[in-house]
């Protein structure tokens, strides 16, 4: 509106003999005198209306629930997803209840089958409820995504009528009063559409602007919820590993049953053989990650013992986990880095290619430094390959990845006299129990070894209630850890 009352104001007539009569340029200043004063009296009275515009524009609504998530069928299924896991993981505290009672006291066989079977219900309610949460975070990310695509389509929308209405706009505001004069009809009409695209063009800039702004928040969400189903993958991988330790443990007890028929006596008798169990507990494979040849438990007891001193880290929690770290899954010490521009590798017994082996700004510079420090060959040297997010390149039984283990490598250095090596058994068990102590473990005390686990795990994540059951995995293998090891001791091991 203001160009349209400018080019009133400034619009002059010069008498020219050569183009205008005298008639018509009296005609003409009485008509825009006529015209001026009806234009100031229709837009006063117009300015909260909005009349008819070109027919080639289209009418922008924006509906006030796109972004609201609410698929009656989802949100109730979401309802019902959320009532069953509050459910299991009120039956999971009953059975940790259980568990813990069982455990401070002397067991006889049956109680043992009792404890033993406990601990299993109790891992496979942590997968279900694992898998509860999986299932939630799916739905409101199809939720999400759904949300996304309306927003998208939404904008695109609003551009189109935006451009349509510039058009329009510029068109009309481009007319010279004398067009006015001479090929509008209805001047009314003139002015009601400026008035009008006016008002339409700093609404749809207004609805682009907001609706650009609830996408990136979308993406933003979308992009969080991705990555906790993500972690929910890798903790259900946790939870499977410990059923199945759990599941073996229980057929060795069932064995166990078998061999003494149920017979209270034997049973007593066999626990009482403790330098027998020791030298069994001594030969136990202690499997290691990061393509490290496994070693007995006492070998790797002596090693946790001797940081222990370092770091004051307990032995048996410094075995825990690494024992989790080793059991985390198949992939690890499983690739080798091939680019190191891209960070792509490839799979060490097939061969095929694996994309996101190793960080290419992040770690692959520390990597190859590293490796030539040690004289390895970089691309015949293991490392983890990725999850089915992130990245790989975690080195050795520690499973540091490359820029953490610089982080620690002084430290290390200080502790082993050289050259820290990932792959060196020693040397990663001094890393992996510097790493601890940092996080608090070197307090001994359960809280405190918990939170270290989870930090081990998790970094700054680590309060996030979703990873409880790493923290748990790790200090109820390293329980079973303390047991074993006092059997050692009172042997003379």
């Amino acid at each position: 509106m203001p160009r349209i009352i400018k080019d009133i104001k400034t619009y002059t007539y010069k008498q020219d003999s050569k183009n205008f009569g005298l008639s018509f340029y009296k005609f003409a200043n009485i008509k825009i005198i006529l015209i001026f004063a009806s234009f100031i009296l229709f837009f006063i009275s117009n300015l909260n209306a909005a009349a008819p515009i070109s027919n080639n524009l289209v009418s922008i609504k924006i509906d006030s629930k796109l972004l609201a998530q609410n698929n009656q069928n989802i949100k109730e299924l979401k309802e019902s997803l959320e009532n069953e896991l509050r459910n299991i993981l009120k039956e999971i505290e009953i059975y940790k209840q259980e568990i813990n009672k069982l455990s401070k006291q002397k067991r006889n066989l049956e109680q043992e089958i009792q404890y033993l079977n406990a601990q299993i219900r109790k891992t496979e309610l942590e997968i279900q409820a694992i898998k509860y949460e999986i299932n939630i975070l799916n739905k409101r990310i199809r939720s999400t995504q759904k949300a996304i695509e309306e927003a998208e389509n939404k904008i695109n929308s609003s551009k189109i009528n935006l451009t349509r209405a510039i058009r329009t706009y510029y068109q009309l505001s481009q007319k010279s009063f004398i067009e006015v004069v001479l090929a509008e009809q209805n001047l009314s009409d003139y002015f009601s559409n400026i008035v009008y695209l006016n008002k339409l063009q700093e609404s749809i800039n207004s609805q682009i602007e907001e609706l650009k702004k609830l996408k990136q928040n979308l993406d933003y969400q979308k992009q969080k919820l991705e990555d906790a189903v993500d972690e929910q993958e890798n903790l259900l991988k946790i939870a499977d590993l410990k059923r199945n330790e759990l599941a073996n443990l229980q057929q060795e007890k069932n064995e166990l049953l078998s061999i003494t028929k149920g017979q209270e006596k034997i049973y007593q008798k066999l626990l009482t053989e403790k330098e027998k169990r020791a030298a069994e507990i001594r030969a136990q494979l202690f499997r290691l990650a990061g393509g490290v040849a496994p070693i007995n438990f006492g070998e790797a007891l002596k090693y946790a013992e001797l940081v222990s001193k370092f770091t004051g880290v307990r032995p048996a929690f410094l075995l825990a986990v690494l024992k989790q770290e080793s059991d985390l899954g198949r992939n690890v010490g499983q690739c080798y880095l091939t680019d190191p521009e891209t960070g792509s590798g490839v799979n060490v017994k097939t061969g095929q290619k694996i994309e996101r082996v190793m960080h290419p700004t992040r770690d692959v510079p520390i990597f190859l430094e590293l490796t030539k420090k040690l004289g390895l060959d970089p691309y015949n040297t293991p490392v983890s390959c990725p999850m089915s997010f992130g990245w790989g390149g975690a080195m050795g039984p520690a499973q540091f990845i490359p820029s953490t283990w610089k982080a620690y490598e002084d430290q290390i250095a200080k502790i082993v006299g050289e050259t820290p090596n990932p792959w060196n058994i020693y040397h990663a068990f001094v890393a992996a129990g510097i790493k601890l102590a940092a996080s608090g473990a070197n307090k001994q005390t359960y809280d405190a070894e918990w939170k270290a686990a989870m930090i081990y795990f998790a970094g700054s994540n680590w309060s996030n209630p979703s990873y409880r059951f790493y923290g748990d995995s790790v200090m109820s293998i390293a329980e079973k850890f303390e047991e074993d090891i006092k059997i050692i001791k009172e042997s003379g091991g």
